[in-house]
């Protein structure tokens, strides 16, 4: 029995590996090894064996999943050893994550598999965490407590560890709606008149800026040029700056200051994990989180446009944790212009 739920598993695995980070739609396959501790007045002490896991996400803090765990379970009084499988099916969220860790709460039901020992159904709660080891796998840990309706709620509790892959849908269509200022840029396959407008208006204020080149009234020097082009750098999945973020951007406030008729065009970038839609929104909220902090300092919001380019131009298109942050970034580029900062 463990042995038939061991190669599943793997097959299941195998089968998963050209996969992707979670997206709506994105299915999740996973194998574990699980233990379990039983009420006594089960007649059983505790368990051990391991099985397989199917999901499904709905979105990418929500997913349902289905899973099979079969165990060889101990009894007391040298009572002869009972296989005990569950087949449970639950909804899983991920209220928190902190960079590559995500916290699991769950909750679903369950009923046996087995036909010769503990015919049972019942519902079941889960407290776990996953940690990436990469946009297409990561190790799960979980806490599971079943309660057994037909038993008066007696209970059993279980812990498993194993290895999750992800497989992305094929085919998804490209749809991208961005709500953003009026100088974001915002790629649609299809783009409305309005959206039409927009990127023009767009356009026509970077023009103005880049044309009035040959009027720049102050020098910049050297030393302020390298400090516009710092680059800014982003956790995974968020727009919130960081502390070393803000001593960067409290540099740039200084210089613009300094050159009043200095503009920037914020570009926000993102690493590849996840859709183009939802990175095109993403490196929208950055480059508009790095432009909320210049204004709130005191430049005029009018000398920053900013931009979006999610995951396309990577600057670093090896694997691993080291190259996606450099791809998760803020650019500024300098433009320098008459004043228009009144």
């Amino acid at each position: 029995m463990l042995i038939r739920a061991l190669v599943a598993g793997a097959a299941t695995l195998a089968w998963a590996m050209p996969a992707t980070a979670q997206e709506r739609g994105t299915m999740e396959f996973g194998a574990f090894g699980s233990m379990a501790s039983f009420d006594r007045e089960l007649s059983l002490t505790s368990a051990y064996g391991g099985g397989g896991r199917i999901g499904m996400y709905l979105h990418p803090r929500w997913s349902v999943e289905f899973e099979n765990a079969e165990m060889r379970a101990s009894r007391p009084d040298g009572l002869k050893d009972v296989n005990v499988g569950v087949l449970s099916g639950r909804l899983v969220a991920v209220p928190m994550k902190f960079g590559r860790l995500s916290v699991l709460l769950g909750g679903g039901a369950g009923v046996s598999t087995e036909t010769n020992f503990m015919h049972s159904y019942g519902v079941d709660a889960l407290v776990g965490a996953k940690l990436a080891l990469s946009q297409r796998a990561a190790i799960r840990v979980d806490g599971v407590m079943d309660w057994l309706a037909n038993e008066d709620w007696k209970t059993y509790k279980s812990v498993r560890l194993g290895l999750t892959l992800y497989r992305r849908p094929g085919g998804s269509v490209r749809t991208v709606t961005v709500t953003a200022p009026a100088a974001t840029v915002s790629h649609q396959d299809s783009v409305s008149a309005a959206e039409t407008r927009r990127l023009r208006a767009r356009d026509a204020a970077l023009a103005t800026l880049r044309d009035s080149l040959a009027n720049a009234s102050n020098t910049v020097s050297a030393a302020e040029m390298s400090t516009m082009q710092v680059r800014i750098n982003f956790a995974f999945d968020k727009s919130e700056l960081s502390n070393e973020a803000k001593s960067i951007l409290d540099d740039k406030v200084q210089v613009l200051r300094n050159n009043k008729d200095m503009g920037v065009v914020m570009k926000g970038f993102t690493d590849v994990s996840g859709t183009d839609a939802y990175n095109m929104a993403l490196g929208t909220r950055r480059a508009q989180s790095a432009k909320s902090y210049l204004v709130a300092r005191g430049i005029a919001a009018n000398r920053i446009e900013i931009e979006s380019y999610g995951k396309r131009q990577q600057i670093d298109s090896s694997t691993g944790a080291a190259s996606e942050a450099r791809n998760r970034r803020a650019v500024f580029e300098v433009l320098i212009g008459q004043d228009d900062s009144k």
